[in-house]
């Protein structure tokens, strides 16, 4: 989870620069953290999907933003999901067994287990990827991506996020003020 803080040095900043409607911080602050929070969720799903081949529509759907109010001065974007299903996959020839690209970078890995080579389901297998769990024909193992969380939690897409976000709240709050003041 990405946490910013507003400490009081920077409260009193925003207070002097609102001058006489200082009581105005509270609706500044709180616009500049919800734009934030909001921004933050849009760069958070791009960066994930520059490191996974995951459609957008993935992280919109499992990412929400509790946003802040003018008496509680934060928000907090959470992701949510369970493990997303493989579907796209790449024969190396027919009926062989199956290569599925997760990781973008790494190329494709073929999904092979001790012998035991993956295969896309048809039918009631709806289009999945599975593997059988031992030479016999059954039972199935559906294989399956990160879920969401996992891959916003991924130290290449969270770390390199983290510090951009205090700029550009403080780069919000300014937006506000000028906007407010003029």
């Amino acid at each position: 989870m990405i946490t910013v803080e507003v400490d009081k040095a920077d409260l009193r900043r925003v207070y002097s620069a609102l001058g006489k409607i200082g009581n105005d911080a509270p609706k500044v602050i709180c616009r500049g953290i919800n734009k934030t929070a909001s921004s933050s969720k849009t760069q958070l799903s791009d960066r994930a999907r520059a490191v996974y081949t995951v459609k957008s529509g993935k992280f919109k759907g499992n990412m929400n933003i509790h946003k802040a109010t003018y008496s509680q001065l934060e928000a907090e974007v959470q992701a949510k999901g369970k493990p997303l299903s493989i579907t796209s996959f790449k024969t190396t020839a027919p009926k062989s067994g199956a290569k599925a690209n997760i990781v973008k970078g790494n190329g494709l890995k073929a999904l092979n287990m001790g012998g035991i080579k993956a295969f896309k389901g048809e039918g009631k297998l709806n289009g999945q990827i599975y593997q059988r769990r031992s030479k016999a024909r059954f039972p199935l193992k559906k294989l399956s991506s990160n879920s969401v969380p996992v891959m916003i939690g991924n130290e290449k897409v969270y770390d390199k996020l983290e510090p951009k976000i205090k700029q550009m709240l403080y780069k919000n709050i300014e937006a506000q003020i000028k906007f407010l003041v003029g």
